[in-house]
């Protein structure tokens, strides 16, 4: 599944897609969480939850 497809997914489902990081972000679908950039740091002092792809597919289902 590529990248808008996920998104048509989450639509499909009730979710909504959010282009930045901020305090109304629940999920973050990453496979890598503990990347040092900057929009991780800031979604990990947000609390938001990190999920990788696996996890994210079983949500949509």
């Amino acid at each position: 599944m590529n990248k808008e497809e996920a998104k048509s997914k989450v639509i499909e489902k009730g979710g909504v897609i959010r282009d930045a990081i901020s305090n109304d972000l629940w999920y973050l679908v990453t496979n890598n969480p503990d990347v040092k950039s900057k929009k991780f740091k800031k979604a990990r002092d947000l609390g938001v939850t990190f999920i990788d792809e696996l996890e994210f597919l079983k949500m949509i289902e």
